[in-house]
């Protein structure tokens, strides 16, 4: 299959409709920069995969490449907003048309059934056949040089058709790895069987010991029936017993809870007449405190405060410096134009000063009281703030020592003293003592009962060891066995990765001598290592990385070997299309000439080349280098811009093979 057309309308920058028709063997698509060279890949990789994945990673301001694959400039909206490419093989004609709203599941699956071996192809083939046939500039050396070594043997292996091996591989590892847990599982099994028949062992030689010291078995039964005071039979007896040593065991714990609080609660007892004192105190200098600020909120407060009758005297004194630095005017004041002799105006203005000093001395006076009324406030707020702090503490003593009586209540406790106490403890498990022991002596009636249950125990876990013995057996078997289908699986694998890379690496070394990236290391190598883990290892002359000697264009036409190998070595790949983005970049025109060469001959295999460039007499030399001889037709397509600013094709034109020996008619004729 091979590409037939791509029809694209209001898709990135293409606002109308252009469809691009290709020709079977080449097409050559030019144009400056920023025309739509690179959009022409992108929508067959978007019509096949519905993204486009050199922007996959890309991200601004919260934003994607989903926010910009259709037309989002200026002017109206087109119409239709689609993606359409087709394919052909003689007569044979699929498409795949996207939209921003259908669905494309029925016709990408008919494409994929042509363009791909489903037998042998991974389930990503569509994605991993984009990214082999559309070799894009600013991938060249990435997905290639640039690449791990391990993830370089990724790329060519998923290329050649060994897509299965790490699915068999972790199917085996699976299958080891499942048989390893069950032979631990098994391993433990039997080790827990083995303890629980040690166990059982243990608890059969106990019973049996006390089965044989026991006796005075009906004086137990009286003592117990006393101590209890119950005249119930033997196995109800048992029952009062065991409820009683439970009532015991409580009680105990209330009671020794009790003892340790009895230190801490006596001290608090004592204080608590301190802290009523305390409280009384607080109490009266929050009284005294309280009565001195009524009284001084009882005299007659002035009408300004401190602040306001300095200000006022300071207004005052300025305004005399103010009327004696002017004087009298034409025999008026010179502040209110009244007329007034001079003695009068001096006279005057000695009686403001006057009245600036007293309102001086009124303001000390005021802020004196002021000082007095604030400190007495503050006194009174922390008479106040002891007082509740001593009334906060006395009640959470009479809290703590109102407890633990209570606690001395719920225990039927009445000691006096901790002395007392002690020796209740004491009796209570003296009294304890006393019915554990008669209780087991009485548990001897059912000591036969339990010896054979004893005995049934150590059988079945006698049982279950064999049973784990035989299943570790088994489990040890198959672990061996898992291993040993691991081993061969992963020996068949690398067997048959390393006879078709005998196959592919040839091609690899071939296509670099064509594209001669450099003057003296004319060959390179490829080369496979690792057991486990596969590496592909690209070096030249003696063992030297091109990777880190090369220069940007060596790399890329080293790149562009790498790649086109990979496109050409895919076993399951029907579509036999090559695409490329602006290969030549930082290609210096000999190398250029060079890949125009590898490209002819790609052509006159049977392969459809689609190559961007954006230099014109570029374009014009790949047509004539492509064409040759023969019934190879081909065509070359310019992109620009329309009237209105959008993408369209300013120019196409056929290229049909060259005639056969032309140049000898030529010169020919000029003899002639």
């Amino acid at each position: 299959m091979k590409l037939s057309y791509i029809d694209i309308c209001g898709f990135r920058g293409f606002k109308n409709r252009v469809c691009v028709s290709l020709a079977d063997s080449f097409t050559i698509i030019d144009g400056r920069n920023g025309v739509g060279k690179s959009t022409i890949f992108d929508a067959v990789e978007f019509a096949l995969t519905g993204t486009i994945s050199k922007y996959l990673d890309a991200k601004a301001s919260g934003e994607t490449v989903d926010n910009y694959i259709w037309w989002c400039g200026e002017g109206t909206i087109p119409g239709e907003r689609y993606v359409e490419i087709g394919f052909r093989n003689g007569t044979e004609e699929c498409s795949v048309r996207r939209t921003p709203f259908d669905a494309v599941d029925i016709d990408l699956a008919k494409v994929t059934e042509k363009l791909v071996d489903k037998e042998f192809a991974p389930k990503t083939a569509i994605v991993q056949l984009c990214a082999a046939s559309i070799i894009r500039d600013e991938h060249i050396a990435r997905l290639s040089l640039d690449l791990k070594e391990g993830e370089r043997f990724t790329l060519l292996r998923d290329a050649i058709g060994a897509i299965d091996a790490d699915e068999w591989i972790g199917k085996a590892s699976r299958l080891s790895s499942t048989a390893s847990k069950r032979h631990d599982e098994a391993s433990e099994e039997l080790k827990h069987a083995k303890a629980k028949l040690d166990n059982s062992i243990r608890y059969l030689d106990e019973v049996h010991t006390k089965l044989s010291s026991v006796s005075g078995l009906e004086e137990a039964i009286g003592r117990l029936q006393s101590m209890l005071k119950s005249t119930a039979s033997v196995n109800e007896l048992m029952i009062v017993a065991r409820n009683q040593l439970s009532y015991i065991q409580n009680e105990l714990e209330q009671a020794d809870n009790i003892l340790k609080r009895w230190s801490e609660v006596e001290k608090l007892k004592i204080q608590i007449s301190e802290l009523k004192k305390k409280v009384e105190n607080a109490r009266e200098e929050w009284r005294t405190a309280e009565e001195e600020l009524a009284n001084l909120q009882e005299e007659i407060p002035s009408t300004l405060d401190a602040s306001e009758l300095s200000s006022q005297a300071r207004k005052l004194e300025q305004l005399v410096n103010l009327g004696g630095n002017i004087g009298i005017r034409d025999g008026h004041c010179p502040l209110c134009h009244s007329e007034i002799s001079e003695s009068a105006f001096r006279e005057a203005l000695v009686a403001v000063v006057s009245e600036a000093e007293r309102l001086d001395e009124k303001a000390v006076e005021e802020a004196k009281r002021e000082r007095t009324l604030k400190r007495t406030k503050e006194k009174a707020a922390g008479a106040k703030a002891f007082w509740e702090l001593a009334m906060k503490e006395r009640e959470e003593t009479m809290e703590i020592i109102e407890k633990f009586d209570e606690a001395m209540k719920e225990a039927g406790l009445v000691a006096s003293s901790r002395e007392e106490l002690l020796l209740h403890i004491e009796d209570v498990e003296k009294k304890r003592e006393a019915i554990a022991s008669e209780v087991g002596i009485l548990d001897t009636i059912s000591l036969n009962a339990i010896l054979g249950r004893a005995k049934e125990t150590r059988d079945h876990a006698v049982e279950r060891v064999r049973r784990a013995e035989v299943r570790l057996g088994k489990t040890r078997l198959a672990e061996t066995r898992a291993k040993a289908i691991h081993d061969a699986v992963r020996r068949a694998v690398a067997e048959t990765l390393d006879q078709r890379l005998g196959r592919v690496l040839p091609l690899m070394s071939e296509l670099y001598k064509r594209l001669r990236p450099h003057p003296v290391w004319d060959d390179i190598e490829y080369s496979v290592r690792g057991d486990v883990r596969r590496f592909l290892k690209l070096q030249v002359g003696e063992g030297v990385n091109p990777q880190f000697v090369f220069s940007s264009g060596q790399r890329r036409a080293t790149g562009l070997a790498f790649l086109l190998s990979m496109n050409l070595s895919i076993s399951w790949n029907r579509w036999k299309s090559i695409l490329l983005d602006d290969p030549v970049q930082h290609v210096d025109d000999y190398r250029a000439i060079h890949l125009a060469e590898v490209l002819a001959h790609l052509c006159h295999g049977g392969q459809q080349v689609v190559c961007a460039v954006e230099d014109n007499a570029l374009a014009d030399l790949m047509c004539r280098r492509l064409s040759g001889s023969g019934e190879v037709r081909g065509k070359k397509i310019t992109l620009g811009t329309s009237g209105d600013g959008s993408l369209t094709i300013s120019q196409e034109s056929a290229h049909p093979p060259l005639q056969y020996r032309a140049l000898v008619q030529e010169e020919r004729s000029m003899g002639a």
